[in-house]
């Protein structure tokens, strides 16, 4: 038996990266220009994923888009500092002492810089050498920043006025052209985003590893960057919990948890593989009083999905909070 987790959302509420923009905008001046600067990169991530479909791009390499920014305007210690300050999810700590106590193998699969990812794994007692995450490397930050002019003085204020439709060829330009040819060309091209299928390369290399198969595994997730991790080890016999998830998260999953803390997971755990045996049986009226809801998500009606994906966000929306808009 082992257990693969997303960070963001399943064991910390914040969205790292979004803070880390939000803070450079601060101290720049900008602050909620700059939000909005990685909703419009975010949003573009999604274009890339979704609609272009572009090869070897995978959902969550926002971080890599925006490390140009970041290694110019923030420091390690700012990073850092954002991570310090954030608390793990309510009951991550006590579900992760239950998986260390019972030596269950326990991996976290992150887009998140190694700067966050790693304070949060250890805000968890959790050996720094089981999590997987995005490595940017400030050794890499230029001398001169003019490259990113046109992203702040043209394209982005065009994006504020215009939307996304009327900005997208000048970003396709901006990040797969001029950026790799400036002096932002090492930290762009150095900084692999662990997200989309290199969580599934990741969640594979450890299963070789241990010895252990898909079937195996209970996968954790909330969001579009776990999509090609949580399939696999659905389509390979293991559990996939959509944890508050969106859609993305969702669709994949064989189990739905909607809840104020990640900590009854701990139930599955324990039974693991009898999984869905165990939803099955759950008293509804418990899991109103408890706020505490499971439900089988795999081979349901549209109109299941709807009910399940409401209660996801519902709760999604309370722990994440302004994160929880951020795909």
């Amino acid at each position: 038996m082992i257990g693969f987790f997303d960070l963001e959302g399943p064991l910390c509420p914040i969205d790292h990266a979004a803070d880390v923009i939000t803070l450079i905008g601060k101290k720049l001046g900008k602050e909620q220009d700059f939000y909005q600067l990685f909703q419009m990169v975010s949003l573009y991530d999604d274009e890339l994923f979704l609609v272009d479909k572009k090869e070897d791009y995978w959902p969550g390499d926002t971080l890599k888009l925006i490390a140009p920014i970041v290694i110019s305007y923030a420091s390690e210690d700012m990073l850092l500092d954002i991570s310090r300050k954030a608390e793990p999810t309510k009951g991550a700590i006590e579900l992760f002492n239950y998986l260390h106590q019972k030596k269950i193998p326990t991996y976290i699969i992150s887009t998140s810089y190694k700067q966050h990812a790693h304070t949060i794994a250890a805000k968890l007692n959790h050996p720094i050498e089981n999590v997987r995450c995005t490595t940017l490397d400030f050794s890499l930050k230029p001398q001169k920043t003019d490259a990113l002019k046109p992203l702040f003085e043209d394209i982005f204020p065009r994006y504020l006025k215009e939307g996304m439709e009327k900005v997208k060829k000048d970003l396709d330009k901006y990040f797969f052209e001029v950026i790799p040819k400036s002096e932002f060309g090492p930290i762009f091209e150095s900084t692999i985003v662990c997200g989309g299928g290199r969580k599934r390369e990741n969640a594979i290399e450890i299963l070789e590893k241990h010895n252990l198969e898909a079937s195996d595994s209970i996968a954790v997730g909330d969001s579009i960057t776990d999509i090609q991790m949580l399939e696999y080890i659905r389509d390979n016999g293991g559990t996939v919990v959509s944890f508050n998830g969106n859609e993305y998260s969702l669709r994949p999953s064989t189990i739905a948890y909607s809840g104020l803390s990640i900590s009854p997971l701990i139930e599955l755990f324990k039974i693991f593989p009898e999984t869905k045996d165990l939803v099955t049986n759950l008293s509804r009226d418990e899991m109103e009083k408890k706020e505490e809801f499971f439900d089988i998500s795999e081979k349901i009606s549209e109109e299941e999905f709807d009910r399940i994906l409401q209660l996801q966000k519902k709760y999604r929306g309370i722990l994440r909070v302004k994160a929880a808009k951020l795909t």
